[in-house]
């Protein structure tokens, strides 16, 4: 099956999530990799918005996208990489490139992700692009918005 590419960065490439993604996904998210990725296929068949497989020099290196917040205002934005690419630039390259999609694309102006308690990378990423700190759960996780 040929790839097909939806999102594209300088360095980044997305393309819908499909069963092929089940290794990365366990990769990134363990125990919850399969359940996650048949969340994300289903959103995908229904919405036509959920987070890309994505690709850097050929390899499946990352999951990162939205996901509708029904419950919260606008879209959740996501990304999780794997370490060998941590300290790239590719997370904030991502994110960038993401809003900008979804602002003209998707025609969203409002956005939210929760950063977990320990992950300081991901939360200095967000604060960068904008995004500020609106409340912290019981278990440390922040939700921060971007409007």
């Amino acid at each position: 099956m040929e790839d097909i590419f939806l999102f594209r960065t300088t360095r980044l490439s997305g393309r819908p999530p499909r069963p092929s993604a089940l290794g990365l996904y366990r990769r990134l998210f363990g125990g919850t990799g399969e359940s996650d990725l048949d969340r994300d296929i289903q959103d995908w068949d229904r919405h036509r918005i959920a987070p890309w497989t994505l690709t850097h020099a050929g390899h499946d290196v990352g999951v990162g996208g939205f996901h509708i917040g029904f419950a919260d205002e606008g879209l959740e934005v996501l990304f999780h990489f794997v370490p060998e690419v941590w300290g790239q630039g590719l997370a904030s390259e991502f994110l960038a490139a993401a809003l900008d999609h979804a602002r003209l694309d998707l025609r969203e102006t409002r956005f939210f992700g929760r950063v977990g308690a320990d992950d300081t990378a991901s939360w200095r990423i967000m604060d960068r692009a904008g995004f500020k700190e609106t409340s912290v759960d019981e278990t440390g996780v922040r939700t921060m918005r971007l409007s």
